[in-house]
């Protein structure tokens, strides 16, 4: 249950401090990290192939296995990465918009928040 919590202080990353209930919180304060910071809004029409073909061109491809975070007392799951990469959208869904996800060494984190915005402290988007 307190998987997440507990990844976030054992990797040193500051965690986000609620005022209030705001669909762009993130359980990762970005920024107050010292880690790079990258985002971009993925919730246009018809964006799921060109997010995909981000994912695959990014340094994400370079990890086997990814790590993602549900919800307060659901699972935590291990997946293959090229698997995440041709399904983002829907794995993104069905942690209800609101996830971290890790590659398994934990140098590569991802965060999608509510507001359809997905953080990351590596490059995904590459073209404006």
């Amino acid at each position: 249950n307190n998987f997440l919590r507990n990844k976030l202080e054992e990797l040193q990353l500051p965690i986000a401090v609620y005022t209030e209930l705001s669909r762009d919180e993130t359980n990762i304060d970005w920024d107050k990290s010292s880690m790079d910071h990258f985002s971009f809004f993925y919730d246009y029409e018809n964006w799921e192939p060109k997010v995909s073909s981000w994912l695959s061109q990014s340094q994400l491809n370079t990890t086997e296995n990814l790590i993602i975070t549900y919800g307060w007392k659901e699972p935590v799951i291990k997946i293959k990465t090229s698997l995440f990469i041709n399904e983002w959208e829907e794995f993104i869904r069905s942690t209800k918009f609101e996830t971290c996800i890790f590659s398994e060494d934990y140098k590569l984190i991802m965060e999608a928040s509510r507001d359809y915005v997905l953080h990351s402290n590596f490059i995904i988007k590459i073209e404006k």
